[in-house]
Formats: structure tokens, sequence, C-alpha cells
């Protein structure tokens, strides 16, 4: 009830409340196939009908030009495909909360950032609502992982109860790292705050180094080279090089069933020490490595089973053993976790089918090409927030070549936030409906 009051009253600060709880949320199993993460799912939940209780009350004055753009576009598209995947899927419960999900992810961090950030000031708002408690658990972390020497097998044990596991963790470091970079130009050079979040920096890179998670050391590497990529106009290469490179690849490990050369051998082993992980990855003799190799081929098989419509969203776990290479099986392979496919894209694939992953390849490869667009008709602070929308995305892209990302509130969050943010910047900040926002009169 103090909720439902309080969103009546002003859902702009209950927005900035559900931001500030994303680094703090705990994951909660309701089943054992089940799980919620309190307490951001049941606030997004709340927001899909705070904002559709808005948008009614205030039809006439919504501002459908903030759809009119490629990025807007696509996911409109995607949306669409993705209701007619659950409508034909093999597993239509799971398919069902997995649609109903990604509507109220849509709705808070899409909807409602649009809704509810009109200016820099607000975006200010909205950095300090994360990076404050996001800081706290980074400190945390490392405090307690110090204690224990920052040893490699406890990494994951000091992380809860905020994160899951390490690479949780560590991708909502490097994804919200560009804003920290960002922040520091609200603020007059060696000024308390500047050097606080000089400080930061270092502090975060830290926790991305401990936290042993090779994923994001490579988008650490893909930023820094994206900053000129964005820079100096080069998107469309980029892109073009980024498709060629994948076709390459997929047809190097199936052609011939070149794969089977990595089956896992007696060498496969989990590594005790980081070091030694590093070396398991390049001589193919890591079994997380192996393990993502062995569910990346059934999830291929599975494509070819059902290229149109796929299985159904959430219809990965529940159908892949079916499509698995019996030699390729790990000791790990029972997957307890029920972990997804460890590829975005070929999870797309398979429960939306090759139409659904070609919409999902365009929707984000619209957001570099138009963003870039975007950035370059940017000038002093806003260009410089263009900058660091575009580089937290492609965290976040070289993250979903390996996990599963977008459905976690850690990382999904951003992967909304960060679009309603440059279709904004596009629009000076023209939002979906102008004037008075929650309860709050804009200030003119």
């Amino acid at each position: 009830m103090p909720l439902s009051v309080w969103a009546i009253q002003n859902f702009k600060s209950l927005y900035f409340f559900l931001l500030a709880w994303i680094p703090l949320s705990i994951e909660f199993d309701v089943t054992d196939s089940l799980a919620t993460d309190l307490p951001t799912e049941p606030l997004m939940a709340g927001f899909l009908l705070i904002a559709l209780f808005y948008g009614l009350r205030n039809a006439r004055r919504i501002d459908f030009s903030f759809f009119f753009n490629p990025v807007m576009f696509f996911l409109t598209l995607h949306l669409v495909w993705l209701t007619v995947a659950t409508i034909f899927s093999t597993v239509p419960l799971f398919s069902m909360k997995f649609m109903l999900a990604k509507w109220w992810y849509v709705t808070a961090f899409l909807v409602v950032t649009a809704l509810v950030i009109k200016n820099v000031e607000d975006v200010k708002r909205m950095f300090w609502a994360i990076f404050i408690p996001l800081t706290f658990t980074v400190l945390v972390a490392l405090v307690r992982h110090a204690m224990v020497g920052f040893d490699f097998d406890l990494i994951n044990p000091v992380l809860r109860p905020f994160y899951r596991n390490h690479v949780n963790y560590a991708a909502i470091l490097v994804v919200f790292l560009p804003f920290v970079v960002y922040a520091r130009t609200w603020y007059p050079k060696y000024s308390a705050k500047y050097n606080l979040l000089i400080l930061s920096v270092l502090v975060y890179i830290a926790g991305i180094y401990f936290s042993y998670t090779r994923a994001c050391y490579l988008a650490l590497v893909v930023m820094l080279a994206s900053y000129f990529i964005f820079r100096f106009h080069l998107a469309k290469f980029a892109v073009i090089a980024a498709l060629i490179t994948a076709v390459f690849i997929g047809k190097f490990i199936t052609d011939e069933n070149h794969y089977i050369t990595y089956t896992p051998s007696t060498n496969t082993v989990s590594q005790h020490e980081f070091g030694d992980l590093i070396d398991a990855t390049f001589k193919a003799e890591d079994v997380s490595s192996m393990e993502r190799i062995y569910r990346w081929i059934a999830a291929i098989h599975m494509i070819g089973e059902k290229p149109f419509v796929g299985f159904g969203p959430n219809g990965f776990v529940e159908n892949y053993e079916n499509y698995t290479v019996f030699i390729f099986e790990t000791w790990i392979s029972d997957n307890q976790e029920r972990s997804g496919v460890h590829n975005y894209f070929l999870m797309t694939a398979v429960e939306q089918g090759l139409l659904g992953l070609t919409i999902f390849l365009s929707l984000i490869i619209s957001f570099f090409i138009w963003g870039e667009k975007v950035f370059h008709r940017q000038t002093g602070n806003k260009k410089a927030l263009a900058m660091a929308v575009l580089l937290s995305m492609m965290a976040l892209f070289v993250n979903l070549l390996f996990s599963d990302m977008i459905e976690v509130d850690k990382t999904g969050s951003f992967f909304f936030i960060n679009m309603a943010l440059l279709v904004l910047l596009h629009r000076n900040f023209k939002g979906l409906i102008p004037g008075e926002i929650g309860g709050e009169k804009q200030k003119r």
C-alpha cells in the first residue's frame, strides 16, 4: 500500500529508488525452475501497471515521434516477434514468463526513463542513484576478497548476497564504468567529486581485475578500441568486420565437424588458479570454455530443427539435451544451475528462430551505427554522455557473446536505459510526455 501511494504521488522518485536497488538486489529461487530478483523485479512489474495507467490517463499528450528512429523500430519488431515465438512455443508457460519479464524490463528502464529524464540534471540523479550502492558493493567485495588473499576459488562466496557469481559482478562494473568516467566531466578538475570519481575508476578496474572474468577483460579492451571507432566514424566498417569474423568462426567450427577436435579430455579440468585458467583457455583445456562449446553446438543443432519460430523463449534449457554431442560432454554438463546457451545471439536464434536473431542483430547494429551519428551531432557534456552510452552498450555486447544477460537486472537494465538515453539525446531530452511527470513539474 505505501508503494502504491508513492507511485501515484511521485513515481519519478520511485524510479530512482528502483535504480538504487539494482546493485543490491538478491536473486531468490521461487521454485526449482523459477527465480526472481528482489526487490527489483516486483518493482519493475509495478512500473508496468503504473506506466499503463499513466499512459491511458495522458494518451493525448504522448509524443509518438519518440519511436520514429531505427532503434525503436527494431525494438518494436523484436517485441512483436517475441510474441509470435511465444504463441508457437514448445514451453508456453516458461515463454509467457519470459515475455512478461521482457515487457516490464522495457517499461521500467526504457519507457519510464523516457518519461522522467528531462535534462542532464536528471542524468546526474540517475548516476548517483546507481553509483553509491554499486560502489558500496565493490568496496565490500574487495575488502572481503582481500581478507582471503584474493583467492581465485573464493571470488563467488565473497560476492554474496548481492551477486550470484563473478560474471554478474564484473559485468555490471564494466557496463557502468563508462558512466563513471563520463561523470567526472560534471565537476571542476581536482574538486572533491572529481577526485572521488577518478579514484572510483581505479576501484572499478580493480574490481573487474580481481573478478577473474575473461569476458570483462575483453570488454575493457574492446571499449578502448570502440572509443576510436566511434570518434572517427568507423562504426559501419567495424560492424562489417564483426559480421565477417562471426561467419568465418562459425564456418570454421562447424565445417566437417571441426569442433570435434576440441573434445574434452582428461586434461580438461576446472582450474583453481587464474593463471592456470588463462593458460588452459588457450590450450582448450578449461572446462567452462569447453562447456560453452558443448552448448553452442547443441544450439546450432536446435536452430536446424526449428529455424523459423524456434523453440520459444526460455525453451533452450528444457530441450537442449536431445541435441548435444555425447562425446563432447563435460563433468559439469548436468547443468544444475539451469543456465542457458552462454551466448545471447545463439540463444535468440534457438528460441525465436533465425528471423528473431536477424531482428535482434539489426537492433544492436542500428544502435551503434545510428548512435555514432547521434554522438557526432552533440556538443559539450552531451557529446561525452553519448560516448558513455555507446561504450556501455559495447561492453554489454561483448558480454552477450559469452553470457545470457539481458534478462538479469544487474545488466539488462542498462540495455534499455542506454536505448532511452540515446533517443533522448537525439531529441534534446524531449521525452514521451512533455511537462509534468510523475508528480514533479518540469523545471523551466
